[in-house]
């Protein structure tokens, strides 16, 4: 018997998800490089950003910051 492969929506968002994660966060990076450093973000923007960081978390490409000396 032939073992049938079905590939469906979400195997295929998983496939596309590193791709579409690196494009957005440079589209997002060259915005905040032109926004400046030190003007305020708006809420929304807030949020992007750490949903953009947690995925980012997530699919392995970000580590966590340590605080800290050492």
């Amino acid at each position: 018997m032939k073992a049938r492969r079905s590939s469906g929506k979400l195997g295929k968002l998983m496939v596309y998800a590193p791709l579409i994660l690196q494009v957005v966060s440079a589209l997002r990076r060259q915005q905040m490089a032109k926004r400046g450093k030190y003007t305020k973000l708006r809420k929304r923007d807030r949020a992007l950003d750490f949903m953009l960081g947690q995925a980012e978390r997530r699919l392995g490409g970000k580590k966590t910051k340590r605080r800290g000396w050492f």
